[in-house]
């Protein structure tokens, strides 16, 4: 929910539970009006046609897009008009970064489409937000992207399902300390959970609430539904209606994939998109990632700007073709992936195989050496007693392991995290492990497994 300003916001917080539903279901009725219009539909049905598409088709698809987009924006963005008048190859586009962006956004902007567009903002997590519009058409095309993937987990939005989600939606005052800790949304027949009030001590209560709603899907941050799956164990007795669970919006672990398929017994599937609207990720049910091709033109390239080969691990740069609005040219988003040896999913649907989302460059550690290591989960797979866990680096060759004990949490628990620190690092890296009772969230919610501070 966003309440747009601090008085509506106290007064949300300060309303009886009847009073937060209307206000929760009267938002829900908006966004269902702005998400799922004309726009959407045609994207909607595009996708359908184009869902078993061969590669080749889509790619030369994609390829005449891009084209027709670059001619919009050399026309109509000042900073492309001025910058790139003189370039005839794609590849000799310089490669943007958020700073660049920060720097030239108002040069970028096509003011002409503002009256046609919203604001949106980046989270902010590795530096200040960036506040830019995207076009009414480009944000109902993301919905029907998202309503796709919910499609290969046997989800139709439209129906309206019950779905239960948690996402760092602000439903509950920040001290509040007794439930309800969720607010109920009638026009989509959704329970919003809040993503700040999950404690041993609350987490009963958001598993009661959970078998009481009985969703068909659950939807979220994929460290809010890793700690619901951890107290499902512990409190809950069965979802008889769930088919399937759909995380976003934070890097998926497989220690946390693992916990969560084994709770529930249902898929889980897992989705990337970003704020930016530059690239679609997503996994259908045979546990492939397809790079959705007829989302963005993308390419993942190496530090030397080379297009990795299959197997190979490199960064995401994105020409955004769907919005016209602050049009984007190989911008790195500055996420890493590695590109599957696959070429072709067994499921039969079109787009490149990714075999693993990384996380952004900002996830990983530096060692004494120089090293850059990424994918830390793997230090506790075997930690049963450990239900949380934060790595924090200052500095090169240093770092802090904030550790949340469960209550089945031995030393033989540390024992195992130290021999899979040595394991991976030997004497590369010098560590600290403190026990803390909770790992803060942002502002918005999201959990960071890895907070980097080296530049």
């Amino acid at each position: 929910m966003n309440y747009n300003n601090p008085k509506f916001q106290n007064l949300y917080f300060n309303s009886p539970y009847p009073v937060k539903v209307l206000f929760a279901s009267i938002y829900g009725f908006k966004q269902r009006k702005e998400r799922y219009g004309e726009y959407f539909r045609y994207y909607l049905k595009l996708l359908k046609n184009t869902e078993y598409a061969d590669n080749k088709t889509l790619l030369k698809e994609l390829e005449f897009n891009r084209e027709k987009f670059i001619e919009f924006a050399l026309k109509n963005s000042p900073f492309y008009k001025e910058t790139y008048v003189d370039i005839k190859n794609f590849n000799d586009y310089k490669i943007l970064t958020k700073n660049d962006l920060r720097i030239n956004r108002d040069k970028i902007i096509v003011k002409s489409l503002l009256d046609k567009s919203r604001m949106v903002h980046t989270s902010g997590t590795t530096g200040s937000a960036l506040i830019f519009p995207i076009t009414n058409e480009c944000f109902q095309r993301e919905y029907a992207f998202r309503a796709m993937h919910y499609s290969w987990a046997g989800i139709d939005v439209l129906k309206k399902p019950r779905i239960a989600t948690f996402s760092g939606h602000p439903v509950a005052k920040p001290t509040k300390n007794n439930p309800p800790f969720w607010v109920y949304d009638f026009a989509n027949n959704w329970l919003l959970f809040s993503s700040y009030h999950m404690n041993d001590e609350n987490l009963k209560y958001y598993v009661n609430e959970l078998l009481s709603f009985q969703p068909k899907a659950i939807h979220g941050y994929p460290s809010s539904v890793y700690l619901i799956a951890q107290a499902f164990k512990k409190y809950g007795r069965g979802l008889n209606t769930l088919k399937a669970i759909i995380t976003a919006s934070e890097t998926l672990y497989d220690f946390q994939r693992k916990v969560i398929e084994d709770t529930f017994q249902v898929k889980l599937y897992n989705w990337y998109g970003n704020t930016e609207m530059c690239a679609n990720i997503v996994e259908c049910d045979r546990g492939r990632l397809h790079l959705k091709l007829e989302h963005s033109y993308v390419e993942i390239l190496d530090e030397n700007n080379n297009s990795v080969k299959p197997g190979e691990r490199g960064r995401l740069v994105c020409t955004a073709i769907g919005n016209k609005a602050f049009p984007l040219i190989r911008y790195d988003i500055g996420d890493i992936v590695t590109l599957s040896n696959e070429y072709k999913c067994v499921c039969g649907r079109g787009g490149l195989i990714i075999s693993s989302i990384e996380g952004r460059k900002e996830d990983f550690i530096i060692t004494k050496d120089g090293r850059k290591i990424g994918r830390l989960d793997h230090l506790f797979k075997d930690t049963l007693g450990i239900s949380e866990a934060q790595i924090i680096q200052q500095e090169i060759g240093k770092i802090l392991i904030n550790i949340v004990p469960a209550d089945n949490f031995s030393e033989k628990d540390l024992n195992i995290l130290k021999n899979e620190l040595y394991v991976r690092f030997g004497n590369s890296i010098d560590y600290k492990i403190e026990k803390v009772s909770q790992i803060p969230r942002g502002p918005n919610g999201k959990f960071k497994f890895v907070i980097s501070e080296v530049n």
